[in-house]
């Protein structure tokens, strides 16, 4: 269950003062048809429709990708907010008080920390910006003339300079905030002798900002060469996490918006990024010299389907490239990967050839697999034989990941044009490294489909009492025949909601469960009746279905209970029970149903 620190009734007032054709519409052109409205999806990219918002139960559905929320979980997922972030947006659209909280000590500390931690990044963000122009950093000045940034670029992305350890601070501490409250919000850490510092000092300043336009924290770029760290970042705090930034997400926001963004171009560092929008690629976005993680994604996949790895062309930057692959994995993201040649990063070779010479480069990138055959080939001279041969053992080893026959056919052809080998050989190998994979593997037992005919019958049966069906009969109780907790919890909300004479109206349900991570509740609040020809009839049957399954597991453990017990009087107990579910059983009756 999700925290809900503001109370049901609080929250079921805010979504129905913001309404979320109201607030989705902002974001997405919608058109009414029928009493829904549809819209291209904004978590992922398509040309026809898929979005559908529900206005009477206030929640949305892609059938496309398969997103579902209500306006907080919209506003939390497009806009990247944290839940209270998201829950403050909506008051102060309607003019609703929040809630004061009295029994969440940690609660309030960890939100007036956040509040307070913002105020001061974006005002130290002001104070760097101003800095740049001051002749104290003519160190930065002539740095930034000579990686050619322009006046638009230092607006842009806002670039900054620290003159020394302490301006900032006793600047932050004239406007009332405390030594705790500098360390806390990441601007400052504490020396030795327990005074407060900028650990960017005589650094140009880079502030990462997020998709809401907050400064969350900062990365510092050393100009001296003292060989101390090239670049500082903030350390982990309540509103940063350097795992989960994206350099640039801000301005990704603005094209998206403005409907020009179509992929998403990922470089390493922040001057990549500068030279990348100098140069036209206003779709690129950096990771703040960190690995590629699940967090990325998931912000990543909020904006796009496509995403082009443009990484360093050196040594380290072909070795980032495949860890990101990796991460990249089962995303469901469309990814290819550009070579830049001759070890540049993005930055030297816009200098060097000009922004059609990378057009082209990202035209042809190639695909996941392409790229690892392309390293694999680095490693090896193929004009000799012994060399050939780990190539192809090694390259086959890859191709044997793939599940498609024919993208598999694909590589095989490519390796064949390489090596000059047959392609039935090729195949008869690859054949082979996947069966000594397979073996070798522990094999995952899959569902039964005794199981998987008992959870779709509970989504159906459930589905029909969270719709209100004429045919349903709310008297009865069902709830000893559901075994799963969230199933159970769900019939329960409704039941309760029914003896209340009241609708459970759909939008609350994402405040009671993660929708996310609990695919059979989704599955429930986005049934499809229109496949189900008599759906009273299938009701009766999912219904028995349902019943049968608990009396045969109830079953199984009595007669393991009674196969185990030695006093004599307790089996016959035991055995009385199990007789009373095989009468059940035998004819199909629903008990106390």
């Amino acid at each position: 269950m999700k925290e809900n620190l503001y109370g049901q009734d609080f929250i079921e007032k805010l979504k129905s003062k913001n309404d979320i054709v109201s607030i989705i519409s902002k974001y997405v052109r919608l058109d009414k048809k029928g009493k829904n409205f549809w819209g291209c999806c904004p978590f992922h990219h398509e040309k026809t429709p898929s979005f559908c918002i529900n206005e009477y139960e206030q929640f949305y559905h892609c059938f496309g990708c398969g997103e579902s929320g209500d306006v907080i979980t919209f506003l939390r997922k497009y806009e990247n907010m944290e839940y209270a972030e998201a829950i403050k947006f909506l008051a102060e659209n309607v003019g609703m008080e929040l809630p004061v909280f009295e029994n969440n000590d940690q609660y309030i500390k960890n939100k007036k920390i956040k509040d307070r931690s913002l105020e001061i990044l974006n005002l130290a963000k002001e104070f760097y910006k101003k800095n740049i122009y001051l002749p104290e950093a003519k160190l930065a000045q002539e740095y930034i003339k000579k990686r050619k940034v322009t006046k638009k670029e230092l607006e842009d992305f806002e670039l900054g300079y620290s003159v020394d350890p302490f301006q900032i601070v006793n600047f932050l501490k004239e406007k009332g905030f405390s030594n705790e409250e500098l360390k806390l919000s990441g601007v400052c850490e504490i020396s030795k002798s327990g005074k407060p510092y900028d650990f960017l000092a005589e650094r140009l300043v880079f502030p990462i900002v997020n998709t809401m336009g907050d400064c969350i924290g900062f990365s510092g770029r050393d100009l001296k060469n003292s060989g101390i760290m090239k670049y500082k970042n903030t350390s982990a705090t309540l509103v940063f996490d350097k795992s989960k930034t994206i350099y640039g997400i801000n301005l990704i926001k603005k094209l998206k918006q403005s409907g020009e963004l179509g992929e998403i171009i990922l470089v390493e560092g922040q001057f990549d990024v500068i030279t990348m929008h100098r140069y036209g690629f206003e779709n690129t976005v950096a990771c703040l010299g960190t690995a590629i993680t699940k967090d990325h994604i998931r912000d990543l996949k909020r904006f796009v389907d496509n995403i082009v790895l443009c990484l360093d062309g050196d040594s380290a930057g072909q070795k980032a490239t495949l860890r990101a692959l990796g991460v990249f994995e089962n995303s469901g993201l469309n990814i290819k990967v550009v070579v830049l040649p001759n070890k540049q990063d993005p930055d030297e070779f816009l200098q060097n050839n000009g922004s059609e010479a990378l057009k082209d480069l990202i035209k042809n990138a190639i695909a996941p697999m392409a790229f690892k055959i392309h390293l694999i080939k680095l490693q090896y001279d193929i004009s000799k034989n012994d060399e050939k041969s780990k190539f192809v053992k090694n390259c086959l080893k890859e191709i044997s990941t793939l599940s498609a026959n024919a993208e598999q056919e694909i590589y095989l052809n490519e390796i064949k044009n390489l090596t000059k080998i047959p392609i039935d050989i090729l195949r008869r190998d690859l054949t082979n490294t996947s069966q000594t994979k397979t073996t070798s593997e522990k094999e995952v037992e899959p569902l039964t489909s005794e199981k998987d005919a008992t959870t779709k019958a509970i989504k159906y049966v459930l589905a029909c009492y969270l719709t209100d069906k004429s045919f349903v009969n709310f008297e009865s109780n069902i709830e000893p025949y559901i075994s799963n907790p969230t199933l159970k919890k769900l019939y329960n909300l409704i039941l309760d909601k029914k003896k209340a004479n009241k609708k459970l109206i759909i939008s609350c349900l994402f405040d009671e469960f993660d929708i996310d991570n609990e695919p059979n509740i989704k599955d429930i609040i986005n049934f499809d009746f229109k496949i189900i020809e008599n759906q009273e009839k299938y009701f009766n049957e999912c219904l028995w279905l349902v019943v049968e399954s608990e009396l045969k597991f109830k079953k199984s453990v009595l007669s393991k209970q009674y196969s185990e017990e030695k006093l004599q009087e307790n089996r016959k107990n035991i055995l009385f029970e199990i007789n009373k579910i095989n009468q059940q059983l035998m004819n199909k009756n629903l008990g106390s149903l």
